[in-house]
């Protein structure tokens, strides 16, 4: 069925359009010639020929048949063979009955379809709504990565789907996982920065110093000869440096003893210089040295470290490298406190702090810087390779940061996928079926159809309706339809336009029981009939009402292949005929019907749905015949008839109006002229007019309209008659307020 129909930029319809929502099985349209109609069926026809409007189906496109002046034109035409209609015969019950039993199935494999298909369309849009999601967080990831990786990036920085795709691949790199400082570091190296070759810094050698630390001439006694007397003396007391102090000065004393100024003994000058021999004198020269040998190399080692320090490399930790230095300088300071005491006092024995450990901890620090070396040069030399491994790395640490949303995201996305697989296949082989059985049904309609079961209904109805004087016929040969007389003879263009009128909505309506084509019997259909009444023949539009209610009757208890009816009239009566239903409650609408009134205002298309029956009231269908009587050349015996009922019936019955009340309400000159109107209508409706013999002026009609309208302007009702007439729009608060008066 048609749920809604929008139509714009066709005839009356402009820019905005018209939309029309919550279409029943049952719509009926009730609008004036020219308010929009005949466009709405030609749309309801063929959409596809109409690219701004739109059909929104409650399931499936199906079918459309619409009656209108197009139809009659294209279908049928009195000097020429209509097309036949092809209809089940009633030949086989056996077989109807398999056929309606297949095309329940039918039913119940279309539903099944549809079913599938809302269900792939709820999975296509979780599937669309996971991927959204997951494109969206990948994003964010850019939005936080976008200023350190800009580079990496490069390529996918502006398109979301694209970002996302890399992230997914990123996925399946075997890659080393780097922390976020490693990689920015060397981004702003490869992307950012100018790269030269660096020199590696070498290692801290001390083995000189390590060695002179241990020389065992710091830890040895150095002392006078052994074998003179006096040496027992000297070692027992461990005086030998107090000693070697006094004879130092010896020589200048005067043979005096420099501690206690007596006179030395004969020869104890020559056993002291016996005592402090060459081979003292020797030790005590090579203490210098090695004392010079250390301050120098102490003094090697610090510059060295001082230059280390001052290197401007970001890959030295020179805390690290300073820390250690200052615990060099502090063992030094007490290494040369040693080293004093031993010049000044030979004989005692000193152990010097090694720097071994401190300067091994300033190479592992150099090791370090060299590593960062090697690989800075590495990235030199092959920065092409190195930007690529850096740019994999960069997107595996993406990878890994939103891992628990990518896995959520892939379980989610295969069990969808699975599933929308599952429904495809699942229609595929509904669709096979319902194909397999519609074929079966064609084959077994094939055995039973016939046009000939059609012509003779036809011709049946058109006896019952008195239509005698011609008849359908059928052309053996080509399996249509003609029009003939009683003699036999072709119509050609002898019909009337009421026989016209009923044999093409006759022809139209067994069509919607069968079809032009063998194979499309049983298809289901939407029907549009539109205005089938052109002229005010009474018989005509009863029998049409009739075979339309019929039609509606069948609807509604589900007797027919017609799943949908629209019926478009302007025609008031018709109307009213059409839309007869005693089962209404207070009028209100049944639940599987609609009523619209189309209107065309200031030459735009409008419509508009009413929860009841619009047209329902007799004195609203007077105002809508004398409307139509104003718009055409109706006769003068009707518009008498309308004038004087609606004046009857507003003025004197509802507004205790007399005739000498209204007439009051004029000027001497247009008295005479509203005296006259109210005479003419009074005189038209109760006397019988015969236009064939009293031919009144053509403007007679006009004249006495213009008239009427004056009626009401001047008895403060004009509101009314604007409002009944459909001249302009009309403010309520004005129309209250002249019902008041």
């Amino acid at each position: 069925m048609i749920k809604e129909l929008s139509i714009k930029k066709i005839a009356t319809y402009n820019d905005l359009g018209v939309t029309y929502s919550g279409f029943k099985k049952i719509n009926f349209l009730y609008g004036s010639n020219g308010s929009g109609k005949t466009s709405l069926s030609n749309v309801m026809k063929d959409i596809d020929h109409f690219s701004e409007c739109n059909i929104d189906w409650v399931s499936q496109p199906l079918k459309t048949l619409v009656y209108n002046q197009k139809f009659v034109e294209e279908n049928f035409h009195q000097d020429s063979n209509i097309k036949g209609i092809f209809t089940l015969g009633k030949e086989s019950t056996e077989i109807k009955n398999e056929i309606l039993e297949k095309k329940g199935l039918v039913d119940i494999l279309d539903g099944e379809i549809r079913r599938m298909r809302s269900n792939l369309s709820t999975k296509e849009e979780e599937y669309t709504s996971n991927e959204s999601e997951f494109i969206e967080y990948c994003w964010d990831l850019k939005r936080k990565y976008d200023d350190e990786f800009l580079q990496a990036f490069s390529g996918v920085r502006n398109n979301k789907i694209n970002f996302m795709k890399k992230c997914k691949q990123a996925h399946s790199i075997e890659n080393i996982l780097c922390d976020f400082e490693d990689l920015r570091t060397r981004s702003n190296k490869l992307f950012k920065g100018t790269l030269v070759k660096v020199q590696n810094i070498p290692l801290i050698t001390i083995d000189e110093l390590n060695a002179l630390c241990i020389n065992k001439l710091f830890q040895k006694q150095i002392v006078g000869k052994q074998d003179v007397d006096i040496a027992s003396l000297i070692s027992r007391l461990a005086i030998s440096d107090w000693v070697k102090s006094g004879f130092d000065h010896v020589h200048k004393s005067e043979g005096k003893c420099p501690f206690c100024q007596q006179s030395l003994p004969d020869g104890f000058l020559h056993k002291l210089e016996e005592y402090f021999n060459e081979t003292y004198e020797y030790e005590m020269n090579e203490l210098i040295d090695c004392v010079d040998l250390y301050i120098k190399l102490y003094n090697s080692l610090e510059t060295t470290i001082q230059a280390l320090l001052n290197e401007e490399l970001p890959y030295i930790d020179k805390w690290r490298i300073n820390q250690q230095y200052e615990l060099i300088r502090s063992k030094n300071e007490i290494n040369l406190e040693l080293i004093d005491q031993k010049q000044k006092q030979p004989s005692k024995k000193i152990e010097l702090t090694s720097f071994d450990a401190f300067v091994k901890n300033i190479n592992l620090e150099i090791d370090k810087v060299n590593l960062e070396i090697h690989g800075h040069n590495r990235m030199v030399d092959n920065r092409a390779q190195e930007e690529q491994i850096l740019k994999d790395q960069i997107w595996k640490y993406i990878a890994n940061e939103n891992l628990h949303i990518h896995e959520i995201y892939v379980r989610k996305e295969f069990s969808i996928k699975s599933a929308i697989t599952g429904i495809k296949a699942g229609i595929l082989s509904k669709t096979s079926e319902k194909n397999r059985i519609i074929s079966e049904i064609q084959s077994l309609e094939a055995q039973i159809t016939s046009v000939i079961p059609s012509v003779n209904e036809m011709n049946r109805m058109l006896k019952a309706y008195n239509f005698t004087n011609f008849s359908f016929a059928h052309t053996q040969s080509e399996g249509n339809y003609r029009l003939i007389r009683s003699n036999g003879e072709d119509v050609n263009q002898t019909l009337s336009e009421g026989e016209k009128t009923f044999v093409t909505f006759l022809y139209f309506m067994h069509l919607l029981n069968g079809s032009n084509n063998r194979d499309l019997i049983s298809e289901n259909k939407i029907v549009v009939i539109d205005d089938p009444i052109s002229s005010l023949d009474s018989n005509i539009l009863f029998i049409v009402s009739n075979l339309i209610l019929k039609l509606i009757d069948d609807i509604r208890k589900n007797q027919n292949n017609v799943v949908q009816l629209f019926v478009l009239t302007h025609n008031v009566y018709f109307h009213k005929e059409v839309t007869f239903q005693k089962k209404r409650s207070k009028g209100i609408k049944l639940n599987d019907e609609t009523f619209w009134i189309i209107r065309k205002v200031n030459n735009v298309t409008e419509a508009q749905p009413y929860d009841s029956n619009p047209i329902k009231t007799s004195y609203e269908l007077m105002w809508n015949e004398l409307r139509a009587a104003a718009e055409s050349s109706t006769s003068s015996t009707t518009v008498q008839n309308l004038i004087r009922r609606i004046i009857e019936n507003y003025f004197k019955v509802f507004g205790n109006f007399s005739e000498d009340d209204i007439l009051g309400k004029f000027e001497e000159e247009e008295m005479v002229v509203c005296k006259s109107l109210l005479s003419w209508a009074n005189d038209g409706s109760h006397f019988a007019g015969d236009d064939l013999y009293i031919e009144h002026p053509l403007d007679t009609n006009a004249r006495y309209l213009k008239i009427f309208e004056k009626i009401f302007e001047v008895t403060n009702h004009h509101a009314h008659y604007k409002m009944m007439m459909g001249v302009e729009e009309v403010n309520l608060n004005e129309i209250n307020q002249a019902q008041v008066s």
